[in-house]
C-alpha cells in the first residue's frame, strides 16, 4: 500500500491536484476525487467510465444548487434523511443529471469543508464486488491505486438509498432498510 494517511486539509489539497483518496463515510468506504481526478475513479474501480458518479456535498443548499429544479418531495426527503444515507438524482442545471448526497460523517464533513465544494464519490470496491464497510476491507488493488487515505470511523456498511427524480419521474433505484418503496409512496401521497 503506497497511500499516505493524512488530515482532511492535506487530502483537500491533494484532490485539487488530481489525486484520489479513500474516505470512510456514514455508509461504506468511498473513493473521492475533485474534477481533476474524476477520470481516475472508473479506472480504479474497473468500471464503465460512462457510469455516473455522485457528488458528496456539505449541505442541502450546496447539493440543490447543482439542480435545475428541486421537486417538493426531494426537499422533504432531504429534510428527513440528510445528512445521511440518501442520494438524490436530479436534473442538472444546464442539462443531464446529477446525483447528490450530504453525508453524516465527521471526517467527510471536515474534508468537504477544507475542499470548499462538492467532491465526486463512489464506493471503494471493484465493479461488481461488495462495497467495503471499513478501510481494512478495501480490495488491495484499490488500496494500491489511491494516493491518500483519510481515517475515521467505519460506516454502517449499507450503501445509501438512491431516489431518481430526473425527467419528472420518480424512481427508487436503491431501497434501504429505512427508505423502502412503501415509505417513498407514503411520503409522496402525504
Amino acid at each position: 500500500m503506497n497511500a499516505k494517511r493524512v488530515s482532511p486539509k492535506e487530502v483537500a489539497e491533494a484532490l485539487r491536484n488530481g489525486k484520489v483518496a479513500l474516505v470512510p463515510t456514514d455508509t461504506v468506504v468511498g473513493l473521492v476525487a475533485g474534477e481533476e481526478g474524476l477520470y481516475r475513479l472508473s479506472g480504479i474501480k474497473r468500471r464503465d467510465p460512462e457510469k455516473p458518479v455522485a457528488l458528496l456535498c456539505a449541505s442541502a443548499e450546496q447539493a440543490f444548487g447543482r439542480a435545475e429544479e428541486v421537486p417538493l418531495l426531494a426537499e422533504k426527503l432531504a429534510e428527513l434523511y440528510w445528512s445521511g444515507p440518501l442520494t438524490l438524482v436530479l436534473d442538472r442545471a444546464g442539462g443531464g443529471t446529477v446525483g447528490v448526497r450530504v453525508p453524516d460523517h465527521p471526517a467527510v464533513q471536515a474534508l468537504l469543508s477544507a475542499y470548499g465544494e462538492p467532491l465526486y464519490a463512489t464506493s471503494a470496491n471493484l465493479s461488481g464486488e461488495v462495497a467495503p464497510a471499513a478501510l481494512d476491507e478495501v480490495d488491495p488493488s484499490v488500496l494500491d491505486a489511491v494516493d491518500l487515505i483519510l481515517e475515521g470511523e467505519s460506516g454502517n456498511g449499507e450503501a445509501s438509498a438512491v431516489v431518481d427524480f430526473s425527467g419528472g419521474e420518480l424512481q427508487l433505484l436503491r431501497p434501504t432498510e429505512k427508505l423502502t418503496r412503501r415509505t417513498l409512496r407514503d411520503l409522496a401521497d402525504g
